[in-house]
């Protein structure tokens, strides 16, 4: 499913004139809304799945990674090893 889902994206990029711009576009508009994120709580992080380090690990990609993979990615190892982190 994971490989359909990019190949999707990726054919859907081909489709424009300038898809790495596209892709930085789309994460600058990510990292905006990351901002409402970071002044979330402790405890409502915590029940989304992020933590700060987190946060600060996202807000140091490259513009040319889809945030919101990424912090899928990160919830995903953290509930594969089933640690909690405060």
């Amino acid at each position: 499913m994971r490989d359909f889902i990019l190949h999707q994206a990726l054919a859907r990029d081909s489709t424009f004139a300038f898809p790495k711009l596209r892709r930085m576009i789309r994460s600058w508009f990510a990292r905006r809304h990351l901002r409402t994120v970071e002044q979330l709580d402790d405890y409502m992080l915590t029940d989304i799945g992020l933590t700060r380090d987190d946060l600060r690990r996202l807000r140091g990609l490259p513009l040319d990674v889809d945030m919101a993979e990424e912090m899928t990615r990160l919830r995903e190892a953290r509930a594969a090893k089933g640690v909690r982190r405060r």
